[in-house]
């Protein structure tokens, strides 16, 4: 797997260079997401109001003790922190938890594609990247399958998802980010063909961002 190009057209980074990383790994993990969901900068909603709200989502008995006093936990010490250090969230231990911040992806989006997940956060896991959804974009836009080689070429330079060496994001997304996607169903990669296709979770998936 080789090309003779080794730039991509410009030399100019691409629209990916002010990504907020903290932003992605929040967006990694369903229950954040949720989380996100329920948030708005005109409310602030209590630490028992979002617990509650976790466990509706999660389908567990609200009233039960132990599975409250564990969503807390995680909340606490966990998301709540997490969501306020990528600065999405305004949160305090008494006055409750708003929105500062609307998040890079649309979490109502990936919400609803969450619901069609056998492993939530294995999904999230593979697809929440800068350069992975780009390319799912650039998939769905065109509606038919694309070589590897051409997909190379559009990702080369979209700092700092890919590097500007086309063979390097060849072999980058031969090795690591297409099997990724094609595991939870995003795409289907021919490994011999390199051909990359479009399936019905490419077009929703891409619509997040």
């Amino acid at each position: 797997m080789s090309s003779d190009v080794h730039r991509g057209g410009s030399n100019e980074p691409g629209p990916l260079g002010d990504v907020s990383t903290d932003q992605y790994d929040v967006l990694r993990h369903p229950r954040r997401v949720r989380l996100l969901e329920q948030l708005s900068p005109e409310t602030r909603l209590s630490l028992t109001e979002l617990t509650t709200a976790v466990l509706e989502h999660e389908s567990t008995d609200v009233s039960d003790g132990e599975a409250r006093h564990n969503v807390r936990i995680s909340l606490v010490h966990n998301h709540l922190p997490r969501m306020a250090a990528a600065g999405l969230i305004d949160w305090g231990h008494d006055d409750g938890v708003t929105l500062v911040d609307d998040p890079i992806l649309d979490p109502a989006a990936l919400t609803a594609v969450l619901e069609t997940a056998a492993d939530e956060e294995q999904l999230l896991e593979r697809v929440v990247h800068p350069g992975r959804l780009h390319l799912l974009e650039s998939l769905a836009a065109a509606e038919s399958t694309q070589s590897l080689t051409e997909i190379a070429t559009e990702l080369a330079g979209q700092a700092p998802a890919f590097p500007s060496n086309i063979e390097q994001v060849t072999i980058e997304l031969h090795h690591s980010h297409l099997p990724a996607l094609a595991d939870v169903g995003a795409i289907e990669y021919d490994y011999e063909q390199h051909t990359v296709f479009p399936t019905e979770k490419t077009e929703p998936i891409a619509l997040v961002r």
